[in-house]
């Protein structure tokens, strides 16, 4: 069983694009893959929602983005909880954190099923 967490976020208001990418790639995720619980990160881009008017099946609520949806996997449950741990041994310094820079819209914990061909 593999966990993953999923997160949907928004860059803060007043933080370009530039300035977002250039933190999140050079410094954010260097500092979360310090953490030797983590096994990967997949950062997802939202390029649009899928909606009725464009050929899908959903409604996306009025007002709400997505900026990325992050993905973020560990190897089970306790590989979870020692990754929570090694944080609150090791916590990030607040100037190389994402408070100030990225508005979370949902943080999930998920178990991960795979299907292919």
């Amino acid at each position: 069983m593999s966990i993953k967490t999923i997160l949907g976020y928004d860059i803060v208001p007043g933080v370009s694009e530039e300035e977002y990418e250039a933190w999140l790639f050079d410094v954010h995720a260097p500092d979360l893959l310090a953490n030797p619980h983590l096994d990967k990160i997949v950062f997802n881009k939202v390029l649009r929602p899928v909606t009725q008017a464009s050929g899908g099946t959903a409604d996306v609520p009025e007002g709400l983005t997505f900026y990325r949806i992050a993905e973020m996997y560990y190897a089970d449950e306790e590989a979870y909880q020692r990754y929570l741990a090694w944080f609150d041994e090791n916590p990030l310094p607040k100037d190389r954190g994402p408070g100030g820079r990225t508005a979370f819209r949902f943080y999930l914990v998920t178990e991960s099923t795979t299907v292919t061909r």
